[in-house]
């Protein structure tokens, strides 16, 4: 009120300050206004003044206005007031809900969260609910703050998505769970998370063919690393393997063999030198009744790259070819002149030769090159068999010290 009073004495004094300035008295001044057959005049001072009061007069039906209405500003107040304290609760409480979900107290979590869906405005917090319900074993519930979610915030139906099929996958609901991950795998192609669980659903499901595509996508986007990469790859082309052995045996024989060697040939060149995968195809094929191409992909393989391991595997089976694999095997000690490995090869397909002082010699070659235990015990039986039992005694008693020695960490005695 003082300062409309104020503000209403500032305007007389300039109002009359330019009253006498502009020399009003003498002179007021002239205005005419015409519009069609209406006219309006008055004069200059006249309208300064007519100006200033009406100015005045809606300056104080204003604040009349306000004086009346001050009630339901209060109550306007009091509803904010209100509507804030609501809010700071849902705040604390959602706070305190994603801190029980860090622990994993889930019912804790729940009942804290549920407390604010109904004036929630993120979506965090209903995939946080769902969570919480999903992990409390509350199907009905995760579910239904899911579709909450979907309806409230359409925007972000591909995550609201994604979080039902890992459930529904979780849950062993598979086929609900592929149709989800197909949709959006369509839409969003380069979603990690996606990539992801596809590769989880692959693995669980055994769609091999499916996991194979997929592999590349993982590894352009770092998604995983070299080893498991690898492990997959291997793993893939096992199982069309045993897929493809599999109907030999049930008698497709020509066709499902020739897409076994077909499979092998096209197989990247860094799969096809993975020992523990070319001792399963080797073995599938000499079950599949191929011992030929069998013995053709190892001797290929050592002669590429040497391999202790596949020079054993080698030794140890029989692809029917006894003489050759003794001829080839001989050719290699041009490689590998002293090689421990190689000799107990040469031992074994000796004995198969019936061989019996060539292998005696191979083995007595190998301890020499480099004891092991499978030398000493093999060397000892086949003494055994030809009567010499204190030789054969000898060596089982090598046999038992170095067994001992390399399992139990024990020093050898002479």
């Amino acid at each position: 009120m003082i300062r409309l009073f104020l503000l209403c004495l500032a305007i007389s004094i300039f109002g009359l300050w330019l009253t006498l300035f502009l020399g009003f008295p003498g002179d007021p001044g002239y205005i005419l206004v015409a519009f069609g057959s209406y006219t309006f005049e008055t004069s200059l001072f006249a309208l300064l003044i007519s100006s200033v009061l009406i100015y005045l007069v809606f300056r104080m039906l204003k604040l009349i206005v306000g004086w009346l209405d001050l009630p339901r500003l209060k109550l306007l107040r009091a509803k904010e007031l209100y509507e804030k304290n609501r809010e700071y609760k849902a705040h604390n409480a959602t706070t305190e809900a994603y801190i029980q979900l860090f622990l994993g107290n889930w019912a804790a979590c729940y009942k804290s969260l549920a407390k604010g869906l109904a004036t929630e405005t993120s979506v965090v917090s209903y995939l946080a609910a769902s969570y919480a319900a999903f992990k409390g074993a509350a199907s009905e519930k995760w579910s239904r703050h899911l579709d909450d979610a979907e309806k409230k915030f359409p925007a972000q139906k591909p995550t609201i998505e994604l979080m039902r099929a890992q459930f529904l996958f979780e849950t062993g609901q598979f086929n609900e769970a592929k149709a989800i991950l197909d949709t959006l795998d369509k839409k969003s192609p380069h979603d990690s998370r996606l990539m992801i669980l596809l590769k989880h659903y692959h693995l669980k499901t055994k769609e091999w063919s499916a996991l194979e595509i997929l592999l590349p996508r993982l590894e352009k986007n770092n998604l995983i690393d070299q080893k498991e990469l690898e492990d997959l790859h291997v793993r893939c082309l096992t199982e069309k393997i045993v897929e493809l052995s599999d109907e030999i045996l049930s008698g497709d024989d020509w066709i499902s063999k020739k897409a076994l060697l077909s499979l092998w040939k096209k197989a990247p060149k860094r799969l096809t030198k993975n020992e523990e995968l070319v001792r399963f195809y080797v073995n599938a094929l000499i079950k599949a009744g191929d011992s030929s191409e069998a013995l053709k992909v190892m001797e290929q393989l050592i002669s590429e790259e040497w391999s202790d391991q596949l020079v054993l595997f080698y030794g140890e089976q029989d692809f029917g070819k006894n003489s050759h694999q003794l001829v080839t095997a001989e050719k290699w000690l041009k490689i590998k002149a002293d090689s421990s490995i190689l000799f107990l090869t040469l031992a074994r397909i000796s004995l198969r030769n019936e061989l019996t002082e060539k292998a005696m010699k191979y083995y007595e070659s190998s301890i020499a090159s480099s004891p092991s235990a499978e030398a000493y015990l093999e060397l000892s039986m086949l003494l055994g068999r030809v009567g010499d039992e204190d030789a054969s005694f000898l060596n089982l008693k090598h046999y038992y010290k170095f067994i001992a020695a390399d399992t139990m960490n024990l020093p050898l005695v002479s």
